[in-house]
Formats: structure tokens, C-alpha cells, sequence
């Protein structure tokens, strides 16, 4: 597949700050690309850039193989998507779809039938003429989304586009955007500081942190093998521990708990476990696994699943353990003592 975007040695300094540092990477054509960081980290900046908002200090922008040197944002063949939507509350939602269309002077018979296909794509039939404050934060979304795709721009670019929408608005979105994503085909570069997001939506994601790229990969593989300790400490939950000690096979934790680990690299500081990664009452005949044992602290139980805050016998560690949702419940009690065992290859140092 062909490469849409491509981000050549990119930085932006603003005076002592150097908000973007030497990034590169590249974007497929038609697909979803998410830029995962926290507040701060450069991401919106970076996004600003391959708009043209904001002008690169060092590095190019290259859409569809043409460098991006010197041109305004409306003659890039990219539309933005902000969080507060930026709709016109006075123009009802045909208005504000036809928007931009009737800025390039279209026919109106032109106007009409786009808007009116947009419309169906996104769900929206039907609304034509509501105005877009009695719609739904959802619905408000489809529109600014439809407004943009409309001008058929090859790259959608969308700035934290789900922030304002409370929880479960947000969950439901995210699988909508997904499936809007795939049936349009159109190239989304989407930044977002919500690792849900970015993991159920995406194709690859790049983790950002003080300007730069630390990985970028598949969801499952940012999530599976993460290549830094910020990946494993940002992308999910993970317990983590500050190392003591390293010899050969063996590793201790600063709060007392020593694990067997053979391929252990020896200038390793830091042990990241997933909570899910945790077996219980592991079987004997499991190979490459440690087991030890854990005291439970707290049962916490929040709807869909259901962990246990414990303490590794014979240290100080605090251990997070999730279970499985057919666990047995039989035995987990506070104050109960349980079997564990975890995969050498689910120990993940640094």
C-alpha cells in the first residue's frame, strides 16, 4: 500500500522550546493512524503543522509525494476535525455541510447532491434541516465530520475529536468513528491523550512523549511488546517495579522480591507485569513460568471485570491481578492466600 503522509526529520522550536524533536514516520493510504500522548507531549503541534497552521523549524511534510513547503493550509488536501467541533450554531445541518462547498462556488445542484450523500454516509439522513444544537454531542460530531469530509480532502486530521463527549457517548463513538473510517476509505491521522481510543480504533499508533516518537506499531504490539518503559508504564495498566538487584537468572525488586528471569539484560532498572498476565493457581505442568505466592489486600469489582490488590509473600511488593471472567470466586477472599505464576516472556524489563 502506498504512503499518503510522509513526516521527514520534523521539529518546531518555540524559542527554548523544542516542541517537536526529529520525528519521521509514515502514513498508508486509507489508513487510521493515532498519535498517543499525553498533555504537553507535542502532539497538537505536530498535527498543526501537516494542517499548516504552524510552520515547521526543521524537516518537510510530503502529501501524495509533494512537499508541503510554503503552502496555506486551505491548498492542503487535508480538513481538521477539532474537539470543541466548531460548528455554526446558527446554520442548521445542511448549512453547515454545504459550508465549504459553497465557499468554491460549486453549483448548487453540485451542493445539494454532495451534502445529501454525506449526509446518508454518516447516518444522518433525514436531519437535513435541524438545527445543530438540538442534535445529540454524537450526532454534532457526525455533522463536523461530514462537513470535513465533504470537501474529499485525501488526509482527515482530528484533534482530540471525542474529548467533550461524556463516557459512554465516547465508548460508542469510538467503535462508530472506526466503521465510518472503514466504509469512506479516507486516510484519519487522529491524536488523542486516551489509550482506549487509540487502541480500539487504529491501525498503528505512534506513543509520543517530550516531543518525540518512542514507538510506533500495531495496537497489539505496542500493547504485547512495548520497546521503552514509558510504552509499558502509559499504554494499559502494568505493575511496576524499580529493581534492586540483577545477577545471572535472577532479578530483585527494591521492595524485597526476588523472580528467576534467564534472558535478563544485566543494566535492566525497571520490571513491568500486566495485571492480566497473572495465572492463578498455574498448573504444574506449565513450562517457563515463575510462581510464588500473594496475600490478598482488597477485592475491587467494577461491572465488567475484577481485580485483586495483593501482597507478594516475603517482600513489600504490591502485586494488581486481574481475573479472568470466568474466574472461579472460590478461595478469593481478603486475607486468603493464592497461587500465582506469570511467563517468563510476560516479565517485560528495562
Amino acid at each position: 500500500m502506498n504512503n499518503i503522509l510522509e513526516i521527514k526529520n520534523l521539529s518546531k522550536h518555540f524559542d527554548d522550546v523544542t516542541a517537536v524533536k526529529n520525528v519521521d514516520f509514515a502514513v498508508e493510504e486509507g489508513g487510521f493512524f493515532s498519535i498517543l500522548g499525553s498533555s504537553g507531549c507535542g502532539k497538537t503541534t505536530l498535527l498543526r503543522i501537516i494542517a499548516g497552521f504552524q510552520q515547521e523549524s526543521e524537516g518537510d511534510v510530503i502529501i501524495r509525494g509533494q512537499s508541503m513547503k510554503g503552502i496555506p493550509p486551505e491548498k492542503r488536501p487535508v480538513n481538521i476535525v477539532f474537539q470543541n467541533l466548531a460548528l455554526f450554531p446558527m446554520m442548521n445541518v445542511r448549512e453547515n455541510v454545504a459550508f465549504g462547498l459553497k465557499r468554491q462556488k460549486l453549483r448548487k445542484g453540485d451542493i445539494n447532491y454532495k451534502v445529501n450523500e454525506m449526509l446518508e454516509r454518516v447516518g444522518l439522513h433525514g436531519y437535513e434541516n435541524k438545527k445543530v444544537t438540538d442534535l445529540s454531542g454524537g450526532q454534532r460530531q457526525r455533522v463536523a465530520i461530514a462537513r470535513s469530509l465533504v470537501m474529499n480532502p485525501s488526509i482527515l486530521l482530528l484533534d482530540e475529536p471525542l474529548g467533550a463527549l461524556d463516557r459512554k457517548l465516547r465508548e460508542h463513538m469510538k467503535v462508530e468513528l472506526k466503521l465510518l473510517q472503514k466504509e469512506i476509505g479516507t486516510t484519519f491521522v487522529y491524536i488523542t491523550h486516551d489509550q482506549s481510543e487509540a487502541l480500539v480504533m487504529s491501525d498503528k499508533v505512534a506513543v509520543m512523549h517530550d516531543g518525540q516518537f518512542e514507538q510506533i506499531d500495531t495496537p497489539r504490539n505496542l500493547y504485547k511488546n512495548p520497546k521503552t518503559s514509558f510504552v509499558a508504564g502509559f499504554v494499559g495498566d502494568s505493575n511496576r517495579f524499580e529493581l534492586q538487584s540483577t545477577e545471572a537468572g535472577s532479578m530483585t525488586t527494591k521492595g524485597g522480591w526476588t523472580l528467576p528471569q534467564p534472558d535478563l539484560n544485566g543494566s535492566a532498572k525497571e520490571l513491568y507485569i500486566r495485571p492480566e498476565a497473572l495465572i492463578l493457581n498455574p498448573a504444574n505442568n506449565l513450562n517457563d513460568v515463575d510462581r510464588f505466592e500473594v496475600t490478598i489486600k482488597t477485592i475491587l469489582f467494577d461491572g465488567s471485570s475484577t481485580k485483586l490488590s495483593t501482597m507478594v509473600s516475603g517482600s513489600n511488593e504490591e502485586l494488581l491481578i486481574s481475573l479472568p471472567q470466568n474466574a472461579q470466586f472460590e478461595g478469593i477472599e481478603e486475607g486468603h492466600t493464592l497461587n500465582v505464576g506469570i511467563h517468563h516472556n510476560d516479565l517485560k524489563c528495562f
